[in-house]
Order: C-alpha cells, then structure tokens, then sequence
C-alpha cells in the first residue's frame, strides 16, 4: 500500500512527467500562438471587416441575451455567459479560427451554416484554446462566437497550413 501511495505521489509531483503545454493539439496553430501573443485589433460585435488582416482580433462580446446574434447559435446560450458576431470577407479556402478561449463558433455564408471539417483544442495552451477549420468561399463570412465566459475574447482567422 505504501509502495503504491510513493509512486502516485512521486507521479503527480514530477514536472517532467507532465504533458507540455499546447501537447493536446492535433496540428501545429505556432502562428496562430504568435498572433494571439503579439497586440490585437478590437471590434465590436457586429463589425464588418473588408481586408483580413494577419493579426489576432479581440471581439467585445454582450450578454447572450443582449448579443442579438444574425442566425441562431448550434450550441444554445448559457446566459450567464457571452456571444458576439463579425462579418469578413476572404479568399476562397480553407481556414482555421482560433480562439483564445472557450466559446462556439458558427459560420454562415448566404445564410447557410458552413460546416466545419476538423477542430483541435488544449484548455492548458495559454492564449490559444482552440482552433476550427472551414471552408470557405468569395461569400461574405458571418462569423459568431457563443457561450463564451468573458465579455471579450481573442481570435485570429488564418489560411489553413
């Protein structure tokens, strides 16, 4: 019993043994890191951006009730928590959004939900929770964040690598 307690205790206590932050995601986000680390543009919700720009976003987000989202979230509101949109344009391609905490992302182009087709995450990656792909087309992108548990959050839409 003894031998038993030692090596759990000798476990839980030893760094090294540890998963290395950011070791729970499936692809590699180091530039999507660089850009949540580095100065961040900030927009309000409902914002239209024309030009992407290579660099992290922090979106101000309102209460569930109060976000008055374009299209109903896949994920229902909790409203103790937080939700917001933007409206982009890009290139036709695949693309990830990073977000830098947790939160549900949805996208729509001419209205219609675009599926995504891969996501990875690590709670323990600082500055980067997850990261969904989509593809996307020359359609306007309307780009919305639900269930988030702060009234900000950062993102960044890069082309997928």
């Amino acid at each position: 019993m003894r031998f038993v307690a030692l090596t759990a205790l000798l476990l839980c206590a030893t760094p090294a043994l540890a998963d290395p932050p950011c070791s729970k995601l499936t692809w590699p986000l180091v530039h999507e890191q660089a850009l949540m680390k580095a100065p961040a543009a900030h927009l309000r919700s409902g914002d239209i951006m024309g030009v992407l720009p290579d660099q992290a976003l922090t979106l101000a987000l309102k209460a569930t009730g109060d976000a008055k989202l374009p299209y109903p979230a896949a994920k229902p509101g909790d409203a103790q928590k937080f939700a917001g949109y933007l409206r982009i344009t890009v290139p036709p391609g695949d693309y990830f959004v990073s977000l830098s905490s947790e939160g549900w992302i949805d996208v729509y182009q001419d209205g219609v939900s675009v599926a995504s087709t891969a996501h990875t995450g690590d709670p323990d990656c600082p500055g980067l929770r997850k990261s969904v792909r989509f593809p996307l087309t020359d359609k306007p992108v309307t780009l919305q964040i639900s269930n988030a548990p702060a009234a900000a959050i950062t993102l960044a839409i890069t082309p997928a690598h």
